[in-house]
């Protein structure tokens, strides 16, 4: 009798449990279906139609909402060491939780609402992100805006600016820069908003070529800073470029011809019988070409107030061609009285000179190196 009775029971206690189960995953799907992308539950109440008016402030919270910061150059040009400044475009694509802006999946008959082009009031609360040290105004030239149901926003494009940056130039033109892109909210200060980034958020395009810079690496953080828009500091993320001057066009095209100018200037040493005039006329012809020569090349040289590799180098190459003058008036005083000197005046300067070239030069190299 027993038996019978457990039998009767058991599709009972299976109809049970299967519903049960069914339940929970009904439940559990519901669950989260309903979690917007801060954890929060979002009741169908709350959810947003497209043609709700949008909140113009940013999402009540003790916490300040982070926003991530990816970005990659995929053009560098117009650098200009002069006025300190280069000209940059780069796809962004900036991500943050507005749980504000959550919308019913299933009415709408999709996921994501998107909205292109550049025109027209896009229906979303914006971070307000700038590049803190542009020039001018940023031009955008491409953006996608996706809002997705659970309120997560994304923001990506393609735009472009002038950036001012500081350039070191003292070791030209072996020197390596850092070129900066500060981003930030130029509303809200860290309080509300927290830029996240990171060296895997950044990259620069494979593609990108520069005919006299190479790209070494790029990096990013994030950076407090204070602004005179508001007494509490601001979060910064600042991604950094590094990039090395070829050298070769310098070097081959500007350092040789002038090495050559010089070391034809100490073949006077070699003048045993030539006059006073007849050698000091060589090194006035080695020093006005020198000068005929900065004057060539000045255009691919940087104008600043210190002085650089490149600047020393001329200033050495100065000196030693006036001091060959120097020295033939020297040859031709001893000739007078002691001829012998003179000539063994003119041996030691046929290795004193370019040995001292030389080391001037390795002096020059070493001081900037280092």
């Amino acid at each position: 009798m027993s038996d019978r009775s457990a039998l009767s029971r058991s599709p009972r206690l299976a109809l049970a449990v299967i519903t049960a189960l069914a339940m929970t995953l009904l439940l559990a799907n519901t669950s989260s279906a309903e979690q917007a992308c801060d954890g929060s539950t979002l009741l169908p109440e709350l959810f947003r139609t497209a043609d709700t008016p949008v909140a113009t402030g940013p999402p009540s919270s003790t916490e300040p909402m982070p926003v991530e910061i990816n970005l990659q150059i995929t053009e560098l040009d117009n650098i200009d060491e002069l006025n300190s400044q280069f000209r940059f475009e780069g796809y962004g694509d900036f991500r943050w939780c507005d749980p504000r802006m959550a919308f019913d999946a299933t009415a709408e008959a999709q996921n994501v609402r998107r909205y292109f082009g550049l025109n027209g009031d896009i229906p979303y609360w914006n971070v307000n992100l700038a590049i803190a040290n542009s020039i001018g105004a940023i031009e955008t030239t491409r953006r996608l805006i996706e809002i997705h149901s659970d309120g997560n926003i994304r923001v990506s494009g393609y735009f472009n600016s002038k950036v001012a940056v500081p350039f070191d130039l003292r070791r030209f033109p072996f020197d390596e820069q850092t070129f900066e892109i500060q981003i930030e909210s130029f509303t809200y200060n860290n309080e509300v908003v927290r830029l996240v980034t990171g060296n895997d958020r950044v990259s620069f395009s494979p593609d990108l070529y520069l005919s006299e810079w190479q790209i070494t690496g790029i990096e990013a953080h994030v950076e407090q800073t204070t602004n005179v828009r508001d007494r509490v500091p601001f979060s910064r993320a600042v991604v950094k470029l590094h990039l090395a001057r070829e050298w070769g066009f310098y070097v081959y095209k500007l350092w040789v011809p002038l090495l050559l100018i010089v070391g034809l200037s100490f073949s006077i040493f070699w003048m045993r019988d030539e006059s006073l005039a007849g050698r000091t006329r060589i090194s006035a012809t080695a020093f006005l070409t020198v000068v005929a020569y900065q004057f060539a090349i000045s255009g691919n040289l940087p104008k600043v107030a210190y002085l650089t590799i490149m600047d020393r180098l001329m200033v050495a190459s100065f000196v030693l061609i006036a001091l060959t003058a120097v020295q033939s008036m020297a040859v031709d005083k001893l000739r007078k009285s002691q001829p012998e000197r003179a000539t063994r005046l003119d041996r030691t300067s046929r290795w004193l000179f370019p040995l001292g070239y030389a080391g001037t030069i390795a002096m020059i190299a070493f001081i900037h190196m280092n």
